[in-house]
């Protein structure tokens, strides 16, 4: 079985997957799994924090993977070893838990999923860098490539996105004003790239995290779904959107459930 959420941030949402609130997760095996869209924060001080919620997450039963969000220290992260994983490549960061790298597409339990995470921080202005804010929260020119020639060699074809910010067409993009004025020139707009790769590429259903709500938007007939609270069995949730409405996603902070 796969479940797939939003942000855990560490200690601060990371109950939602806790057993005692999660309860499917005590009927969960090693041949299941639990995918974070962005904002893992479980590797971040590179010391004894990190290991209390890594400890504890390779207790769990399930397989943990991750795609970064944009409040991640990219500094620690990027120490774990890459390694291959389900067609991919992949930072294995605990012996059930591992980071799915941009750009990159795993086959997991039958189903294709393309990966790319990273996204804009709406207070960049009050973080500091390479201590609580890193350029790497956007992608370079090479991760980028990296996801294109993966889409080709499958055709441009997968069953499910795994993304932390959204497209560009999407409207939560307006919500918070952005620039690339912090950023080096080897970075990207993550945004307008997932843009692109939205109009060209067949999938089912694309994934999202970082807006702290739960809904659904649709491109054409394509739908996104922005997950936070909740923590949804992926079969359950294809049977919900073959059964709901379309529902647009509001500008502002509230939202419908999905």
């Amino acid at each position: 079985m796969i479940y797939i959420t939003g942000d855990i941030h560490r200690e601060q949402d990371i109950h939602k997957i806790n057993p005692r609130e999660f309860e499917a997760g005590n009927h969960l095996t090693p041949d299941d799994y639990v995918i974070i869209c962005g904002d893992f924060g479980c590797v971040w001080d590179g010391g004894s924090g990190d290991r209390f919620w890594l400890n504890w997450l390779e207790s769990l039963p399930w397989n943990t993977l991750f795609i970064d969000g944009n409040h991640e220290n990219f500094d620690v992260l990027n120490t774990y070893p890459v390694v291959d994983y389900k067609g991919g490549r992949a930072r294995q960061i605990r012996s059930n838990v591992y980071h799915l790298l941009r750009g990159e597409v795993y086959d997991i339990d039958g189903r294709s999923f393309f990966t790319f995470g990273g996204g804009f921080s709406h207070d960049v202005q009050y973080r500091t860098e390479r201590l609580n804010w890193w350029q790497d929260e956007l992608p370079t020119v090479q991760e980028c490539e990296n996801g294109e020639r993966n889409l080709a060699a499958r055709d441009w074809k997968v069953d499910y996105v795994l993304s932390h910010d959204v497209y560009a067409s999407h409207p939560m993009a307006q919500k918070y004003a952005k620039s690339m004025e912090h950023y080096d020139s080897d970075r990207r707009d993550i945004q307008v790239y997932l843009d692109d790769i939205a109009g060209r590429l067949d999938y089912r259903t694309w994934f999202t995290g970082h807006y702290h709500g739960d809904w659904v938007h649709r491109r054409d007939t394509h739908p996104c779904v922005t997950l936070f609270d909740r923590v949804i069995l992926l079969e359950d949730l294809e049977n919900e959107l073959k059964s709901i409405a379309d529902v647009k996603a509001p500008k502002k902070a509230e939202s419908p459930a999905v």
